[in-house]
């Protein structure tokens, strides 16, 4: 019973987050964080799924700080992915995403990362990350990843943003 309560707050937490992550009027009105991914009400209308792709590994618990990030994931160096997968149903979706480190909001060099298709429906991302890993690594990146329906949203920021944590894993 507290483990189903910690579970569900780390949950509303997280949706909360998700609400909180746009101060614009085109926010997601309606989120609920699932064992699949994000569910979400885009500002159309549209329903809007964001989940890990096909066989990417999720942190979980403790591992990912709920009030920070909408959910986190393991990125292996000379994997490019994809990593991350957004869809809507119906429209094509345009997404950009920038990498930074978590510490202090700076981009992160030593990762790249694309969308295919851009535009599409689902759109994949792809990431690159360009370095060596010893050992797994917590949480040490936030993929600042935003969803629009046109190819300005993201860029003037009425897109949907999400903030996913990014550790590393050899």
């Amino acid at each position: 019973m507290r483990l189903t309560l910690l579970t569900a707050s780390a949950a509303i937490a997280a949706c909360l987050a998700v609400s909180a992550c746009n101060s614009s009027s085109t926010a997601p009105s309606g989120s609920a964080i699932t064992s699949s991914g994000i569910h979400m009400t885009a500002h159309n209308g549209h329903p809007l799924w964001v989940r890990p792709a096909h066989g990417v590994k999720i942190l979980s618990g403790i591992s990912c700080d709920y009030s920070k990030y909408n959910f986190c994931f393991y990125v292996e160096p000379g994997n490019s992915g994809p990593y991350v997968e957004t869809s809507d149903g119906s429209s094509p979706l345009y997404n950009a995403a920038t990498i930074t480190k978590s510490k202090n909001g700076k981009v992160a060099k030593k990762f790249s990362t694309y969308f295919y298709p851009d535009p599409g429906d689902p759109t994949s991302q792809y990431i690159t990350f360009k370095g060596k890993v010893k050992k797994v690594q917590p949480v040490k990146y936030t993929d600042n990843y935003c969803i629009g329906f046109t190819p300005s949203e993201c860029a003037n920021g009425s897109g949907s943003e999400l903030h996913l944590g990014i550790a590393l894993e050899p």
